[in-house]
């Protein structure tokens, strides 16, 4: 259970730093290349050097990514979040934001194995290596054919709220399922994709100085990484007392389905067939326009529904009677 101080997370990346960086060789531009090629270092490796460093700036704009240190210097997280995605293409928006999260981190991987060595790659090879590892893996493809429950398929030409109940009363949905719905949303009935995290903290720490990453391990213990004036019992209150709901739309014109979902239902906490996890279901087929929706959304004082869609395979499953 963690806390990350950016407004959506979306992966982190936890990295233990292999070589000392107090032993990185320093080199002056007019010094000759470490590489051999008998160029000064300006004319040869710096070059790539530049280059990589731009490579990264510019998949950090889009990607939105911030690499954190350790207190300790002895590694970092690397961090991706977006605070708001609305009205774009899903599939070239999560087939680029994978691209760019593996070309990032597998740049800090070898940063942090062979700093020389990293210089030395041209940009263009990370963007290689990630496609084809992405290829080789099947990724989107996995994901793609994904079988998604037909009625789910059906709900996006239903306008009636009477008829997109029914058809939702006793479905489950998993990770994969859900972004294959929202790819073929976009390319079988040309819904954009929008989707929108809202934390609400607990008052009386609202105005409190909060740590970069805070985490509550298995055994109890607090990890806090940053400058904070709160306390270890604070930490612990704002990590398991925030209320945080994640809401993904798929909007075409003036229609709108809205799938949303707690972290308290992510964790199992909520009062719900023994805490499983599960989606909530609103639309504009309920009366209640999209934007006064969101709005009530962001101040933690939403309508609820009474339409519940299982998610399967994330989160703290309950655990079922053949299990125990």
């Amino acid at each position: 259970m963690a806390y990350i101080n950016y407004f959506v997370l979306l992966c982190v990346i936890r990295c233990q730093t292999i070589s000392n960086k107090d032993n990185i060789m320093k080199i002056g531009r007019n010094d000759k290349c470490p590489c051999g090629s008998g160029l000064k270092y300006k004319k040869c490796c710096l070059i790539k050097e530049v280059e990589g460093k731009k490579l990264t700036n510019e998949m950090e704009m889009f990607s939105k990514t911030a690499k954190i240190a350790d207190e300790n210097g002895n590694g970092f997280y690397r961090i991706f979040w977006d605070d708001k995605v609305e009205k774009v293409n899903p599939v070239e928006y999560y087939k680029n934001f994978e691209l760019n999260k593996r070309v990032i981190a597998y740049r800090d991987l070898l940063q942090m194995k062979n700093p020389f060595l990293s210089k030395k790659i041209s940009s263009d090879f990370y963007v290689g290596f990630a496609k084809d590892e992405i290829a080789k893996e099947k990724f989107w493809e996995a994901i793609e054919q994904a079988e998604i429950p037909e009625n789910f398929l059906t709900l996006l030409e239903t306008t009636r709220k009477k008829d997109q109940i029914s058809l939702l009363k006793g479905l489950s949905i998993n990770p994969d399922q859900l972004i294959a719905l929202i790819f073929k949303s976009f390319k079988e009935h040309n819904y954009l994709y929008s989707r929108y995290r809202f934390e609400n903290l607990p008052k009386d720490l609202t105005d409190k100085r909060k740590p970069k990453i805070a985490d509550i391990s298995k055994e109890d213990a607090v990890n806090i990484i940053g400058d904070t004036d709160l306390t270890e019992g604070q930490v612990k209150k704002m990590i398991n007392e925030r209320k945080v709901l994640i809401a993904n739309f798929l909007d075409r014109g003036d229609e709108w389905h809205c799938f949303f979902i707690t972290y308290n239902s992510i964790g199992g906490k909520e009062n719900y067939k023994d805490g499983q996890p599960h989606f909530h279901y609103i639309s504009s087929a309920f009366g209640i326009k999209r934007d006064d929706f969101i709005k009530s959304m962001e101040s933690g004082n939403y309508k609820s529904t009474s339409v519940h869609i299982d998610l399967l395979g994330y989160g703290n499953q309950p655990i079922t009677n053949t299990e125990k």
